[in-house]
């Protein structure tokens, strides 16, 4: 069996193990994945399915596990049954302590995994830093500008042959003008720049 036949992209391995991609990138950043699991370097390294798996065994708490067919355990204590979960049976000493740790653990993977597909959609350009986006909003604003700046001139050479006024006139006039507009522009633009929030909801989703 060749290489090729033996790997999986990042995406189709996660859905074998019932997991998200966002997940499998935080495996390989945390060296959970590693090595001969992987094909390849970078965004584009494929997985080695059976050789993740094993390293994942190895690597990952028991409660987060693979079972029989590949996909990843849940915890029982996870899955209540009816509405409520039942009560423990009497007699049953269960130490709160370890209950938070648990939950803790859990919002401590959830923000990792979080972290990890935010990057991954940052690497292929569907999200940008809003200061990267102030900044390339503000170089447009300012050619843009510029070019009509630079057309002054010949807006002044057409009203000066129009009316009959010298174009050293025309243009000065036509100048002040603009510098005025543009001042009012700068201060419109700061304006909404201030009132853009650092984070904006994604309704892609």
């Amino acid at each position: 069996m060749s290489v090729a036949a033996q790997t999986m992209s990042k995406g189709d391995f996660a859905r074998h193990i019932g997991v998200t991609p966002g997940r499998i990138s935080q495996y390989i950043a945390e060296g959970k994945i590693c090595g001969d699991a992987l094909d390849g370097e970078g965004r584009l390294a494929k997985i080695v399915p059976d050789v993740a798996k094993a390293q994942l065994r190895k690597t990952l708490e028991p409660g987060q596990r693979f079972g029989a067919n590949g996909s990843a355990s849940i915890s029982a204590a996870s899955v209540p049954s009816g509405d409520e979960a039942s009560p423990p049976p009497a007699g049953i000493f269960i130490d709160p302590t370890q209950d938070e740790l648990a939950q803790l653990r859990l919002r401590r993977e959830r923000v990792k995994t979080e972290q990890a597909e935010r990057e991954d959609q940052l690497e292929i350009g569907r999200y940008m830093l809003s200061i990267d986006a102030r900044r390339e909003m503000g170089k447009a604003v300012a050619e843009a500008f510029k070019v009509m700046e630079l057309g002054l001139s010949e807006m002044a050479k057409e009203l000066a042959e129009q009316f009959g006024i010298p174009q050293h006139d025309s243009h000065h006039a036509l100048q002040k003008a603009f510098r005025n507009v543009r001042a009012k522009a700068a201060e419109t633009f700061r304006q909404k720049q201030q009132e853009t929030p650092e984070h904006v909801e994604d309704d892609a989703e």
